[in-house]
């Protein structure tokens, strides 16, 4: 919200806030511990070789997450063009309603918290959740149900993301998850630069960004139909616990 305010100044101003790294960057090297190296038991024997790391089971995941990044990105990237397209040109406005967006956002990221069981299990209804906010979106032609929308799209990303990051953990041991979550996180990014693209190859073929938007959001509900009898057919091993420290 703040960014938009700032953007009624000159489309350089918002960019200041970044600034703020130069007032945390103290207060965090005086405020945050140090860690204390953990000393492993004198019995503790190296491990022959280097460990095969498992490539095959994360595949499937890493494809799946370069898919959910781009619904993750889709609002936060396009929602200021879509809200153009509909003749909302201040940058206040727009401030606020992306800022609306991200706090649905931390809310589904808050009711993830809450939950239990499986992550698998609840993925075709998250990503059945994010598809139908993108095709209101896409029918939207007033300022409302565009952000009803985006909300509805922006609480199932939420959800998505944090399920995403614990499936790909729950798929590995314990001494493979630091490889693990770099190969996911290139994934997840790479579905970031992905997005943008996608969107706008979508608008060059069917005219308009808000098309675009709702053809993905058709897309996402067929992965969360091809989803749904995967997750029931197969079961994912639970990970080994992780060594006891002295």
């Amino acid at each position: 919200m703040l960014g938009g305010a700032l953007g009624t100044a000159g489309w350089r101003a918002p960019f200041w806030l970044y600034a703020v790294g130069l007032l945390l960057a103290p207060v965090m090297a005086r405020a945050l511990p140090a860690p204390t190296p953990t000393r492993l038991p004198a019995t503790t024997e190296p491990v022959a070789g280097p460990r095969p790391f498992p490539v095959r089971r994360m595949a499937g995941l890493c494809l799946l997450t370069v898919f959910g990044a781009v619904v993750f990105y889709t609002v936060p990237v396009e929602m200021s063009y879509l809200l153009d397209d509909l003749d909302v040109g201040s940058t206040g406005a727009i401030g606020a309603v992306t800022a609306l967006a991200s706090a649905a956002t931390v809310l589904g990221s808050v009711v993830f918290t809450r939950l239990t069981g499986d992550p698998r299990r609840r993925l075709p209804v998250l990503l059945l959740l994010c598809g139908a906010g993108f095709l209101v979106m896409g029918v939207a032609d007033d300022l409302p149900l565009l952000i009803a929308g985006a909300v509805l799209n922006c609480v199932g990303t939420g959800l998505l993301l944090p399920s995403l990051l614990t499936l790909a953990m729950s798929r590995l041991d314990y001494a493979d998850r630091g490889r693990g979550i770099g190969l996911w996180t290139a994934a997840f990014f790479l579905g970031e630069f992905v997005c943008p693209l996608v969107l706008l190859g979508g608008k060059d073929v069917l005219g308009s960004l808000a098309s675009a938007v709702g053809l993905l959001g058709l897309a996402t509900l067929v992965v969360s139909a091809v989803l749904l009898p995967l997750v029931r057919r197969t079961r994912i091993p639970l990970p080994r616990r992780a060594p006891e420290q002295p």
